[in-house]
């Protein structure tokens, strides 16, 4: 059992009824994985460990509700990529990865992830080639400490890229075995780690998915995430394919959701499914209006949550989609306005909205509403603590603190990170990661700190970059759009 930890002097961020979030003069105990007091003055047990909180906020850690964490390798090379480029370029080189890329991959990304204040991710994992590759992935996120759903992927494989070719069996023949002894292992990493699925393939037949998803549901998995992308000409929704098969729930999350019916926004409601909207992504990529704050979609707002998507594209960071989310929004909102000669006379969206889509609603989308998202006694203790005389963050952090986070922070910012009750960043620097018996395949140290996670990251980054040159993109692109649907006469170059 851990030293009880106290958090003294801080301003604690706490939520009331209505998501509104605050700052209050407070102390805060942990004790266990659980936080067990948050009230002035609190006397420190004797065995505690206590940390000096004076100019500095304590806040809840941030859920990110969809992300791909296996990707490192690929940062830098998508900057200029809209969604057709990146199909190739980024998704289908998990064919390219082995066990160890992917390992080295996602431990980085966690680490990442928890660097940045994020404590919680849904891992919408599109790396199955073999029956390691899932294995490879929960390794390194259990042993990172990161809470996580893992969202192990029916997804489609690479048969080959000279030529290029898809493997015509979009569910591999192991892929069920596989997720069946895996939720008998479940969950992972102290409970940390809960497994789910992730599934993109709503156009297969019904004679193959309505048995899968009932063996799914024997499994004891109730955490589904999918891109939410339009159904094909002429078929039904995948909105409405999913609730066909009893899949649109409370523990179902809908990523993108940026074009959906009004019959889909409905049924989204009538269920209570979840959305993860990745505004800085969606905007990049030419996928439409993110779903959270789109006035023209009032009904989702109170399902929708963030997600940085691929962090090998964008900024790996929470509040930089918060504000992301928030600025668009209020442009396209101010924009109607101004075309109309007038000028608003008040803010569109608030600094408020946007800080719950990364907290509490996003604790809601993975269905832990009772013990993430915010910071209350009996929570799990998932906690971050940011510097309030930071360059970025003086002045702002003492009149405002909720939106000094939202509008100015940064990773750097952020000087501790908790994550189930262990301190996993302090004093501004990542811990070490002990290596657990299901990570020893892939290193022979004792611990892993951020220096020994770099160097076999970037020996991975150079096997795989070799592979991808000796490759033919341009062809491979043109193969795939057709696959996934792509009408060739609507990609223009300019209106």
């Amino acid at each position: 059992m851990s030293r009880p930890l106290l958090l003294k002097g801080g301003t604690v961020i706490v939520h009331d009824a209505q998501d509104k979030a605050k700052g209050i003069k407070a102390d805060l105990l942990v004790r266990g994985n659980k936080i067990a007091e948050i009230s002035p003055n609190i006397k420190a047990p004797s065995e505690a460990e206590v940390v000096d909180c004076q100019d500095k906020i304590i806040a809840p850690g941030f859920i990110d509700t969809h992300r791909h964490m296996w990707n490192t390798a690929l940062r830098g090379r998508h900057g200029d990529n809209l969604l057709q480029d990146y199909i190739v370029q980024g998704i289908l080189q998990s064919s390219n990865y082995e066990p160890d890329d992917i390992f080295w991959g996602q431990l980085a990304s966690c680490l990442e992830c928890m660097n940045a204040g994020t404590t919680t991710v849904v891992d919408h994992s599109h790396l199955n080639y073999s029956e390691e590759a899932p294995k490879a992935a929960i390794a390194a996120t259990a042993a990172s400490g990161l809470r996580s759903v893992y969202g192990y992927c029916f997804n489609i494989r690479v048969d080959s890229w000279a030529p290029f070719t898809f493997n015509p069996s979009f569910i591999a023949p192991w892929a069920l075995d596989t997720l069946e002894k895996l939720s008998q292992q479940a969950p992972f990493g102290d409970g940390r780690v809960t497994l789910g699925v992730a599934f993109d393939g709503w156009f297969l037949p019904k004679e193959l998915l309505a048995p899968m998803f009932e063996k799914i549901k024997a499994m004891g998995i109730k955490h589904l995430t999918t891109h939410m992308t339009p159904g094909r000409p002429g078929m039904p929704s995948n909105v409405e394919v999913m609730d066909s098969y009893g899949v649109l729930t409370p523990h179902t999350v809908l990523s993108h959701a940026n074009m959906l019916s009004p019959k889909d926004i409905d049924l989204i409601g009538k269920r209570n499914a979840h959305i993860s909207s990745t505004p800085s992504l969606e905007l990049q990529m030419a996928m439409g209006t993110p779903a959270c704050f789109d006035s023209d979609r009032q009904a989702l707002q109170a399902c929708c949550s963030l997600g940085v998507d691929c962090h090998n594209v964008t900024l790996p960071s929470i509040p930089a989609e918060m504000r992301c989310a928030l600025q668009a929004s209020r442009g396209v909102e101010n924009g109607k306005f101004l075309a109309a000669g007038k000028v608003p006379s008040k803010i569109s969206r608030t600094v408020q909205e946007a800080y719950a889509l990364g907290t509490i609603q996003g604790a809601r989308a993975v269905g832990f509403e009772d013990q993430i998202g915010s910071l209350a006694v009996g929570k799990l203790a998932d906690i971050i603590v940011f510097d309030a005389l930071s360059p970025g963050m003086v002045c702002g952090a003492q009149y405002d603190p909720v939106t000094t986070i939202v509008m100015h922070s940064t990773p750097g910012d952020i000087v501790m990170t908790i994550v189930d009750g262990v301190v996993r960043k302090r004093d501004g620097k990542l811990g070490a990661v002990e290596v657990t018996p299901e990570a020893r395949p892939y290193t022979t140290r004792g611990q892993l700190g951020w220096v020994d996670v770099v160097k076999p990251l970037l020996k991975s980054r150079d096997k795989i970059l070799a592979k991808i040159e000796k490759t033919d993109l341009d062809t491979a692109k043109q193969i795939a759009m057709k696959l996934f649907g792509y009408d060739e006469s609507r990609v223009v170059d300019s209106l």
